[in-house]
């Protein structure tokens, strides 16, 4: 497996998991998914896929914690 794809799938799965199944805001949802689609058109995308990911399992992280 390419060691390319991790990313990626992990960025689509964790902001498919933000969208449908938290209660965030909707701007935020929206945000980021304008950042998965920015990094799908940038030159340097998949460090913005990387940093995504490890928001999005901190955020997962903190409400779990929360709860």
């Amino acid at each position: 497996m390419p060691y390319g794809l991790i990313p990626l799938v992990a960025a689509i799965a964790l902001t498919g998991v933000y969208v449908f199944v938290t209660e965030a805001s909707p701007w935020s949802k929206a945000l980021v998914v304008g950042l998965l689609v920015v990094s799908f058109l940038w030159r340097y995308g998949l460090f913005l896929q990387i940093g995504l990911s490890i928001l999005l399992l901190l955020y997962f992280t903190y409400l779990k914690a929360r709860s």
